[in-house]
């Protein structure tokens, strides 16, 4: 009988599909194997790990658990990785132990025709490009309902403290309003670089959030990023 590994992968977001928890892909992979006559040998899971991220556990103790002819079997190619460099590296790592790798969902299943790989690219491009997207309509959304004076996390943005009578929303702190002017003010108009604008800050001795916090010029760009200035 063919041997299998199964391996899931679950990295939970707001709006996700909970039907794509890892347990779901377990049974969903079991099935499979049960009607395509593969012998589970292991199982192994990630949760709460990107797709972008190599460094998962899971994942490569279920490639060291494969042995020549053994199927590395998935849910969607991109539980393995959502990046195209990162699903080369994981392909390559596969396919050294003499194994291959099989989606349930069909999704360019695992032949090295030229249209096989060709739909694997497209698709590794396309999970990227989804990956980066949400990060961006993320990243988007909470600079949004930071300018609307919402807080986002317990330590706020720079120019902000939180409302004492509504410690979830942001009032701003007038001090350190008048240090981003100034941060603004001497890029625009003086096209000062952002270790420049460090030294200017401390030599008017405007510190930076604490009395003994240096400015730091990443601290700077954060502002002007904020403020929509590169």
């Amino acid at each position: 009988m063919k041997k299998a590994v199964i391996y899931a992968r679950f990295s939970p977001r707001p709006n996700a599909d909970k039907s794509e928890s890892n347990e779901t892909q377990f049974d969903l992979c079991a099935d499979y194997c049960r009607k395509h006559d593969y012998e589970i040998v292991s199982r192994h899971q990630d949760k709460v790990l990107s797709g972008k991220d190599l460094n998962r556990p899971g994942l490569w103790d279920a490639i060291e658990s494969l042995k020549h002819g053994y199927t590395l079997i998935v849910y969607r190619l991109d539980r393995l990785a959502r990046s195209v460099y990162n699903s080369y590296i994981v392909e390559h790592a596969v396919k050294k132990r003499g194994a291959t790798i099989i989606s349930i969902s069909g999704e360019g299943t695992w032949n090295d025709t030229p249209e096989d790989k060709l739909i694997r690219n497209v698709l590794r491009s396309l999970d990227e490009y989804e990956r980066e997207a949400i990060a961006a309509r993320t990243k988007a959304a909470m600079l949004r309902h930071q300018a609307n004076g919402r807080r986002m996390s317990y330590k706020t943005p720079f120019g902000w403290i939180p409302d004492p009578d509504n410690p979830a929303l942001l009032i701003e702190d007038q001090q350190e309003q008048a240090a981003i002017n100034l941060v603004k003010k001497l890029r625009t108009e003086s096209k000062y670089g952002y270790r420049q604008i460090c030294r200017e800050l401390e030599k008017q001795g405007i510190s930076c959030r604490g009395d003994k916090q240096k400015w730091h010029h990443a601290t700077v760009k954060n502002i002007l990023k904020r403020a929509g200035i590169e």
